[in-house]
Order: C-alpha cells, then sequence, then structure tokens
C-alpha cells in the first residue's frame, strides 16, 4: 500500500476505527499545447521540462479565477501560482500530465511519477496527520493542492495563514475529469485540462469497444483484494469498484455499502469470484503464480473457480489504486485479465 495513496489513507482511517471500538513550461502558444495534448494518450501526456528557471505564462490573461473545490469553497487566485504544493500522488501526477509541473516547488514523499517529483521538496508523510505545517509554510506556496476530507483540518489550518488551497477528491472517474479541470483552471492550463478530459473518455470508450465482442449476458465475477490481514475488498462505491464494471467485471460484493469493506473468506467462498485480483506492491509478492500458490493452500480457497482455473492476476498498485492521469492503464490491465482474448498481444 506504500505507493496507493489515496486508497492507503482510507485503509489507516478505516484501522484507527477498529482499534477505537471494533485509508509545463509554456513554450508555446495555449492552442499549441492544447493540440498536442489532444493528440497524445493520456497516460503518456508530456511532463513539464527538467529546467529549473522557467518562465510560465500560459493562459495569464484568465487571471483571477475562482474554482469550487470538493468542500465547495469557492478559492480565488488572483494571479497565476508558481510555487505550488500537492498532497496527493494522483494530484501531483495530474500537475505534472498537464504542464504545471515546472511550477511545482513541492510533493509528498509517496509522490514517484513521472521522475521529475524527485527534484521537489519530498513533504514526509505517513499518514494526514503526520504532515508538518511548519514545512509547508517554509516553502512559501501560492497553492496547496490537497485530498478531500481526510485534508479538511489541514486545509483550514492554511487559511488561516492566508494560502489557497484547492481540495480536490478522487475517488471515481468523475472526481478525477473535476480535478483535471480545477487544477488546470487554477493552474493557468484549462484548455490542457479540458483536451486531457476528452482523451480520458476517448480512451474508455474505446477500451470498452475493444471488449464488447467477447462479453456475454454474465460477466465475470471478479473480487478484489485490497488487504489479506484483514481481509478487504473494493465495494461499488470506490473508485476500483468502479473499475470493475467499466472493464466489464461483476464485483462479488456488490451489494456492500463502505467503500472498502472488510469481508470474511466464508461470504468469499460462498460467492465464488471466477478472477481475483490483487494490486502489485513492491514490498510483496511480484509474481502472480506465487500468490496462486499460497492461495491453494488457504483452507476452502482451492476450492474458488479463479483459483481452479488460474485467474488470479498481479496489477502495479500505483496505476489501478492512483485515481489519475494513468487510470486508463490501470483499466486496461484490469480489462486484460477479464477478458483475455480481447487482447492476443498484451
Amino acid at each position: 500500500m506504500k505507493h496507493g495513496f489515496e486508497l492507503k489513507l482510507i485503509l489507516l482511517l478505516l484501522t484507527l476505527a477498529w482499534s477505537a471500538g471494533c485509508g509545463s513550461q509554456e513554450d508555446a502558444s495555449v492552442a499549441a499545447q492544447a493540440e498536442q495534448a489532444a493528440k497524445a494518450p493520456a497516460s503518456e501526456l508530456p511532463v513539464a521540462p527538467e529546467e529549473a528557471e522557467v518562465d510560465v505564462v500560459a493562459e495569464t490573461k484568465s487571471f483571477p479565477v475562482t474554482v469550487k473545490d470538493y468542500q465547495g469553497r469557492d478559492v480565488t487566485l488572483a494571479k497565476q501560482p508558481r510555487r505550488i504544493i500537492s498532497l496527493l500522488p494522483s494530484h501531483t501526477e495530474t500537475l505534472f500530465a498537464l504542464g504545471a509541473g515546472a511550477q511545482m516547488v513541492g510533493c509528498t514523499s509517496l509522490c514517484n511519477y513521472p521522475s521529475e517529483t524527485k527534484e521537489l521538496k519530498q513533504i514526509a508523510l505517513a499518514n494526514p496527520g503526520s504532515i508538518s505545517l511548519e514545512t509547508l509554510v517554509a516553502l512559501q506556496p501560492d497553492l496547496i493542492v490537497t485530498g478531500g476530507d481526510y485534508h479538511r483540518q489541514l486545509a483550514a489550518q492554511l487559511e488561516t495563514l492566508k494560502i489557497p488551497v484547492l481540495a480536490l477528491e478522487s475517488q471515481s472517474v468523475a472526481d478525477i475529469e473535476k480535478a483535471m479541470l480545477g487544477i488546470g483552471q487554477a493552474t493557468g492550463h484549462s484548455q490542457q485540462g479540458k483536451a486531457l478530459i476528452d482523451r480520458l473518455n476517448q480512451e474508455i470508450a474505446q477500451l470498452q469497444k475493444q471488449i464488447k465482442p467477447f462479453q456475454k449476458e454474465q460477466r465475470p465475477r471478479v473480487f478484489y483484494r485490497v488487504w489479506d490481514q484483514p481481509l478487504m475488498t473494493a465495494g461499488p462505491h470506490s473508485f476500483i469498484g468502479e473499475l470493475i464494471t467499466l472493464a466489464g467485471g461483476e464485483n462479488v460484493f456488490a451489494d456492500v455499502e463502505p467503500a472498502y469493506p472488510q469481508v470474511s473468506e466464508e461470504t468469499l467462498i460462498l460467492r465464488n469470484p471466477e478472477v481475483i485480483v490483487m494490486p502489485r506492491m513492491k514490498e510483496g509478492p511480484a509474481d502472480a503464480q506465487q500468490v496462486l500458490e499460497k492461495l491453494r493452500q488457504r483452507p476452502g480457497w482451492s476450492d474458488l473457480a479463479a483459483v481452479k482455473e488460474g485467474r488470479v492476476y498481479l496489477i502495479e498498485d500505483d496505476v489501478i489504486s492512483r485515481p489519475g492521469p494513468r487510470v486508463v492503464q490501470g483499466l486496461q490491465k484490469l480489462a486484460q485479465a477479464l477478458y483475455p482474448e480481447a487482447f492476443p498481444n498484451p
């Protein structure tokens, strides 16, 4: 979970609850950049150049600008921000994909993509409460992009210091699009944001068109294992739950309310998934075959259809767990697991 930060925060909050009683540089015209963004795949958009001294002039005529964030606040920026801090890996990826990477001065220690993040001030972050307010202030930011509810208290503190805070949630495809649009407007890259959203929708539609000829009336029953001890999955109201549906699968826990609920092995065995998907984490097994062999040794799991047929898949944690510009990569890998016949050359 180390690099699937948004999901890690949710798991952290759930764990706390249980323990208490029971996770660019603008060197061409705006039109030229928008055209470039529209032609490039959403997952491969160019990132900001590495030069430290960059004259950022993107859409400066659009300022001042007011953006409504996730918390319903109107965030007004008098001029284009040039010292931005991102407190979510997904928002960091969005900033670079939009061409605003050159305007960043800091990000969290969990922000590992693109490689240019290494040049930014890395803010140590083990959980939401560990963010050093002093470290943030010392960077003299003119915009901090945060997450939703788990950054609410921090956002309030920053507001008292007159530091603009843009809180944007990222727990669904719709949230991803709102974040792209909001961050684009706030940073002077609104046209790139719109182009990125258009490309995202095109890629999702194309992927669904590719698997449609192979879909049957009964969709593959999928179990996504978020965590093992305790056993946790992705519910229908989670980002991953939505990806399962978009990829043409049926979530075996589509009837649960929590985004990431704890479930019992007994219930899982009764629901008998045909496909099991897990995030591949750097500290865990790298080979799905290793995981499959371990599952065959667990009581009851050897009888699952997914285990019998060897349909156990690992998908890179950052791609499947991080709701950002690379969402189509995660969606495609999930679709490949469900409909391998639709991808003869994966």
